[in-house]
């Protein structure tokens, strides 16, 4: 596929998430380095997981956002989907998704997925 190809792909895919309720980033936001967007997973995290985040904070006062990018960003660079243990599946950005980021004693999680039923209102909050 030539460039031009790929291009219009790449449009035609960030149109129709778009479309669909997903927000566009901007490329200015985008931490390169880290391949994440820090401010809006700082976001999620500080505005889902309140009480971890003070935990996270008291362990790490100096600089708790930077280490907790690092400490994503280190789980993202491990995958290995062929891993016998199912300890190391779940590093990637499947397995950050799908479990818990875990540092020493705090739990994130970096997705929610929609509760099959409507039965527990936490759940159901936290989707929101």
């Amino acid at each position: 596929m030539g460039k031009e190809n790929e291009l219009t792909f790449q449009n035609d895919v960030i149109r129709q998430l778009a479309a669909n309720g997903w927000l566009v980033g901007k490329p200015e936001n985008y931490n390169r380095e880290l391949a994440l967007y820090s401010e809006d997973l700082l976001g999620f995290v500080k505005e889902s997981q309140g009480e971890q985040w003070q935990k996270f904070c008291a362990l790490y006062p100096s600089n708790p956002e930077g280490k907790f990018l690092e400490r994503v960003a280190s789980q993202l660079n491990k995958a290995d989907p062929n891993a016998a243990s199912k300890a190391m599946r779940t590093f990637g950005t499947l397995g950050v998704l799908r479990h818990e980021l875990r540092d020493r004693g705090t739990r994130f999680s970096l997705c929610q997925f929609k509760p099959e039923h409507d039965l527990n209102s936490d759940t159901l909050a936290r989707y929101q």
